[in-house]
């Protein structure tokens, strides 16, 4: 038996944006900024689990997946109650179908995204196109 090399979570904004730009560049196909996290047909994806193929997911998303988010994304008749964060810290509780989860926490993506990144949720990129999500992420990553 050989030892593994394991790779720990990006924890820097610096590698974790360079860690989400490894991933875009590995597979491209999943890279979609019109999605959070659509997950073709599966109802979670969990860090160690790879994009099931169809799946897309934006930067926000590839971001709260490499840092060790579960991914969910429910039916569009399902929601679950989510935490959201404002640009003060005040948290508020709303209604998702799409979200991100770990150790019994719910957030919304792009609020986990922004932390991740080291960045207020008014200087987020999520709402962009590709080719600038990927210029932020470049910026942040040094690349």
């Amino acid at each position: 038996m050989t030892d593994t090399e394991v790779t720990p979570r990006p924890e820097t904004p610096a590698e974790v944006a360079s860690a989400v730009l490894d991933a875009i560049e590995t597979q491209p196909d999943i890279f979609n900024m019109d999605h959070w996290a659509w997950l073709n047909g599966t109802v979670s994806l969990a860090l160690e689990k790879a994009p099931a193929c169809g799946s897309r997911l934006c930067a926000a998303g590839w971001t709260a997946h490499l840092t060790g988010w579960t991914l969910v994304s429910l039916t569009e008749d399902e929601q679950a109650e989510v935490t959201g964060a404002y640009d003060n810290g005040d948290e508020y509780d709303t209604l998702a179908d799409v979200y991100a989860e770990r150790d019994g926490e719910r957030r919304l993506i792009g609020d986990v995204a922004a932390k991740a990144l080291g960045l207020k949720l008014n200087e987020t990129f999520w709402y962009v196109d590709a080719p600038t999500a990927l210029k932020r992420l470049r910026a942040i990553a040094g690349r």
